[in-house]
């Protein structure tokens, strides 16, 4: 604003001088040195000449210094075909004028001026002046109170505003803009009133095309932007009242970490609030955005002291299917919800306040499936309430279908309230899980150090087993898997279970311990647990792999198990024949090939032998892998004068049949690979 006061002083002051001039043709006025209030001229001229026409005004000077932020003209030229003098009112209806200025370079522009000098109104129009490659064009008003100025601009190049930024930036603002890379031109239309030096109101209205802006670090990207927008505000008390509206639709921009297409997706904003005219505080009383097909949200914020004081955002029903990839899906990147397929309504109340924050999640027929297949959430609807503050907000979802994996879990609700940043559950929770359920008591979640933590105590009833293997393509087995569970964990990452879950399958009992498992729902989740396994039938067991049939029982151990993405990199596992309680044991032919694969057992079966006899006896059996390194150590019952004992004959009539195993290391995948091709495999050695 000082730019078009500094311009009216300098008009007026080379017009003020306005003696009467009948019956003279011609006055001149020349000044080696002139100076007015804060307006001086160096070799300053002015002549009025009488012509046909009236009054010809012509002012010169070769350099005229004006107050900041405009400094210094140079070479200025002034002239008025047509200069009116009457009754204490002079006017200038058409006039040019000339200077060259270092920031603004060569100007020529039109004027014209109409002042009341007693009265010290003056009325001025400058048409033409080119700044930052556009044609400016100012009418401005000045009265000994007030002052008013109408401007317009036709397009305004971005990047040529860093010639004369320096006018009105100080050096610290300078340097925080040299970090930034725009283009584009804008398109202006407004209205300036003030008192003195001081602006009182304004109105603008503006189109900017192509706008690109980037900062350096590239954290805040704009590119080819098509931006519209009115802004007005009138200062009252020290406070500028504020009204802004912008909308866009072509360009995209990103604001880490959100991403905006605006062609696809336009967006509109309309918002009223408070400034300070020390620029140290704000207040925005409504923000209304709208983002088509997207979402609309209403917001308000008070800034000051350089913090966020408060923040209040509600959203109408968003659709999920377009929210969550622009809103959402940038926040959790790395995390369990970092890749989903999303469709039903989302709305959302978030408060936050110096006390903390308080976020409320709406529901509404939503469905969260994670594109890697590790889980899904079906007809999800409620409220999902999280308090950082001490008012409690409640909790109360539920669902109509849920899976894990490839496990189905059936309908379930859930009723929590949260404070403090915990969630704590009001009462148990009972989650079916395939033909049994997981009931879930004394949960609490916990993000009170900003590490997310949670614990639960559970008890599995019965699920089949033959409907769990179904379900994980695993080969049938039959049974039921059940347990208590004392507590669950998580923490750090880490899921932990304390206590046992108890398998009861194949006519036996397999116990599992120090179940815990790192980065779960990650790209690399770790499994570790220790197993023990207790009396399993081996008919049973052997049947349902299509091993070969041996009858009898055994006992055994997985100790140090680790599943990497669920790939078994290390254990020390062993199998062998019950003592207390071994049964009847036969083997068949097959299974004697079969178990002979494993240990790499060499030789030729005696085919003239073997054809008379479809199973033996034997004494007991076994076999043992600690897996390290991709390499499985062998080993069998007991050490045999060349090898390992895989299964040792005896133990009733005959025919006796001993296998033993040769090879003590072998690669994991190659004894994987002779699991799936045992029958194909050389025969074992008889004795």
């Amino acid at each position: 604003m000082r730019f078009f006061l500094a311009w009216t002083a300098l008009l007026c002051c080379l017009l003020l001088w306005h003696q009467p001039l009948y019956a003279i043709d011609s006055i001149r006025l020349q000044a080696g040195q002139w100076s007015l209030d804060s307006t001086s001229a160096k070799q300053f001229d002015l002549s009025v000449d009488l012509t046909e026409k009236g009054l010809q005004l012509k002012a010169a000077a070769k350099k005229l210094d004006l107050p900041p932020p405009i400094g210094s003209l140079h070479n200025l030229q002034l002239f008025c075909a047509s200069f009116q003098l009457h009754a204490g009112q002079w006017q200038c209806k058409s006039g040019t004028a000339s200077f060259s200025h270092q920031q603004l370079g060569k100007q020529h522009f039109q004027f014209s001026i109409k002042a009341l000098a007693d009265k010290r109104d003056y009325q001025i129009s400058i048409n033409g002046l080119q700044l930052a490659e556009s044609r400016i064009n100012l009418d401005i008003a000045l009265t000994d109170s007030a002052w008013t100025v109408s401007l317009s601009a036709d397009s305004v190049a971005v990047t040529a505003l860093t010639e004369w930024l320096p006018l009105i930036l100080d050096e610290s603002q300078m340097a925080t803009l040299a970090a930034w890379d725009y283009q584009g031109r804008i398109k202006l239309d407004g209205r300036l009133e003030g008192e003195a030096a001081q602006l009182q109101s304004f109105s603008l209205d503006w189109q900017a095309e192509e706008l690109s802006v980037s900062n350096s670090s590239g954290t805040q990207v704009a590119e080819s932007v098509s931006l519209n927008g009115q802004s007005s505000g009138r200062l009252k008390q020290g406070q500028w009242h504020w009204q802004i509206a912008l909308e866009s639709n072509k360009g995209q921009a990103y604001s880490e970490p959100i991403f905006l297409d605006f062609e696809k997706y336009p967006l509109s904003l309309e918002a009223t609030g408070q400034l300070a005219s020390d620029f140290n505080s704000l207040k925005v009383e409504q923000a209304q955005l709208e983002q088509e097909q997207v979402l609309t949200a209403e917001a308000s914020l008070v800034w000051a002291n350089e913090q966020l004081q408060s923040l209040h955002v509600t959203t109408g029903p968003a659709n999920l299917a377009t929210f969550y990839p622009i809103w959402l899906q940038p926040f959790v990147a790395g995390s369990a919800a970092a890749k989903l397929e999303t469709s039903g309504k989302l709305s959302i109340d978030f408060d936050l306040q110096k006390a903390g924050y308080q976020l409320l999640l709406d529901f509404n027929d939503a469905v969260l499936k994670d594109k890697q297949g590790r889980y899904a959430l079906n007809k999800l609807n409620g409220q999902l309430g999280w308090s950082q503050t001490e008012q409690q907000l409640a909790t109360r979802l539920s669902w109509h279908s849920a899976k894990l994996f490839e496990i189905d879990l059936g309908a379930a609700s859930i009723e929590a309230h949260s404070a403090n940043s915990r969630l704590i559950l009001e009462k148990s929770l009972r989650l079916p899980v395939l033909d049994g359920a997981l009931e879930i008591s004394d949960f609490s979640l916990d993000n009170q150090t900003d590490k997310l933590q949670w614990q639960f105590e559970g008890l599995l009833t019965p699920i089949s087993m033959q409907r769990l293997t179904s379900a994980l393509d695993w080969p049938p087995l039959e049974g039921k898997l059940s347990g208590v569970i004392p507590t669950v964990t998580y923490q750090g990452e880490e899921l932990k279970i304390d206590g046992a879950l108890q398998v009861k399958v194949f006519d036996g009992t397999t116990v599992i311990r120090d179940l815990r498992m790192t980065t779960p729902f990650g790209r690399l989740p770790q499994l570790y647990a220790n197993v023990d396994i207790r009396n399993l039938d081996l008919e049973l067991l052997t049947s349902a792999f299509e091993f070969g049939r041996i009858t009898g029982r055994i006992d055994g151990y997985v100790k140090d198990l680790r599943l990497s993405n669920w790939e078994p990199v290390r254990f020390n596992a062993k199998l062998a024949t019950t003592q207390d309680n071994p049964g009847e044991r036969r083997i068949s032919q097959r299974a004697v090939v079969d178990l002979s694969e494993l240990g790499g057992a060499s030789g030729i079966v005696s085919l003239g032998f073997l054809k008379f006899f479809d199973d033996f006896s034997y004494e007991k059996l076994g076999i043992s892998c600690e897996l390290h390194n991709e390499v499985c150590e062998m080993g069998g019952i007991e050490e045999a004068e060349q090898g390992y004992y895989i299964v040792k004959g005896g133990g009733g009539l005959p025919p006796w049949i001993d296998v033993i195993g040769y090879n003590h290391r072998v690669d994991w995948s190659e004894l994987v690979a002779r699991l799936l091709a045992a029958r194909d495999s050389p025969s074992p050695v008889v004795e």
